[in-house]
């Protein structure tokens, strides 16, 4: 059976001091392929002694573990699921086999036979200018089909991430005690993708909003403690994702608008990049207060919002030529060469540069 396997495995990956959320990611991760394997293999699940059926991962052996039986799992897997979640449950399994190898319990990676779906071109979504005064207007406003409306708590949700660029998950993890409303500016520390912690500068609109979300929240549910959650349904309890994304879907209703496909609140923590870039900020810079990994990810964001290359573009000093009666570059700092001396940007006759080039 791969259940003690499995357990080990997870045991392990834990020395890095994953977050929960990716614990369960993995643990569930192998079981759903287990199911399927199981099913493929045709295996009999007898009861327990609870009278619930046996776990798929204990009647799967590491003997099952080759190309024809999980090509079979994943492509049932793959047939009702998402690309990237497909993507993501083969990742695991693999990381799972080389861990089986080095334990001398694998003879190969039966995942390197096995072709996963192809990663297609990703592209940020974020709103357009209306969409997103809309839902800010829709925001800062009771829902009237709600019976417990809390327009502060939302207009908190919605500054993390549009004046942060959080992801739903980091919203929903952040505690109290990562908030620092004293610092000048206002800063918070998130945990993201892959466990890495960074610090997220807040503006002092979103700091004041804040102030008053906690002050409300106090008065309602008692002074809470750094360990509670940052953001919290409206009976107190923790913010679930079934329930972060049922308050963003109720923005996006209340506006009038749709949100684009495949992101919710991941739609406005795009906005917050494009904006970014819009308004100058470098790619590094917006790397660094998304948490990407890699700079490749962010640089999506130039060809959405089409603004930084436009500039870019627009800023050679060269078309000063096309004017009429211009014969000079401007120049941003006089240059000057070793023999020649100082260059103002004037072209040599014959359009030569000084050295020929």
């Amino acid at each position: 059976m791969l259940t003690p396997l499995a357990d080990r495995w997870i045991a392990v990956r834990n020395t890095t001091n994953p977050s929960p959320n990716t614990v369960a990611a993995r643990r569930h991760d192998l079981t759903v392929i287990a199911d399927h394997l199981a099913d493929f293999l045709e295996r009999d699940r007898p009861a327990t002694d609870d009278g619930t059926p046996m776990r798929a991962l204990d009647v799967v052996s590491v003997e099952d573990l080759n190309r024809s039986s999980l090509e079979a799992a994943f492509a049932h897997y793959a047939a009702d699921h998402a690309p990237s979640s497909t993507r993501r449950v083969m990742s695991t399994w693999r990381q799972f086999c080389l861990w089986l190898i080095r334990e001398s319990q694998l003879a190969a990676n039966p995942l390197d036979l096995i072709d996963g779906p192809r990663r297609d071109t990703w592209a940020p979504k974020p709103l357009h200018a209306g969409d997103l005064e809309a839902v800010a207007h829709a925001v800062q406003s009771e829902d009237p089909t709600s019976r417990h409306p809390w327009p502060t708590r939302d207009e908190a949700l919605f500054a993390l991430f549009i004046t942060g660029g959080l992801r739903a998950s980091e919203a929903i993890n952040a505690r109290l005690g990562d908030l620092d409303l004293d610092s000048d500016p206002a800063r918070l520390r998130v945990v993201g993708k892959g466990d890495k912690p960074r610090t997220v500068t807040l503006p002092p609109e979103t700091a004041a909003v804040f102030r008053h979300y906690l002050a409300e929240r106090t008065e309602t549910h008692g002074t809470p403690e750094p360990g509670d959650p940052l953001i919290v349904r409206t009976d107190g309890r923790p913010c679930t994702r079934s329930a972060l994304d049922h308050l963003v879907r109720g923005w996006f209703r209340r506006a009038g608008r749709t949100p684009p496909p495949g992101a919710l609140a991941h739609s406005l923590r795009h906005t917050y990049a494009t904006l970014l870039i819009d308004n100058g900020a470098s790619l590094p810079e917006v790397r660094r207060l998304l948490g990407h990994a890699d700079l490749s990810t962010t640089q999506a964001y130039i060809g959405v919002t089409g603004k930084a290359l436009e500039e870019a573009a627009l800023s050679n000093p060269a078309r000063h030529l096309l004017r009429p009666g211009s014969f000079t570059v401007p120049m941003s700092s006089e240059y000057v060469d070793p023999a020649l001396g100082p260059i103002h940007g004037k072209l040599m006759e014959g359009g030569e540069s000084p050295d020929g080039a």
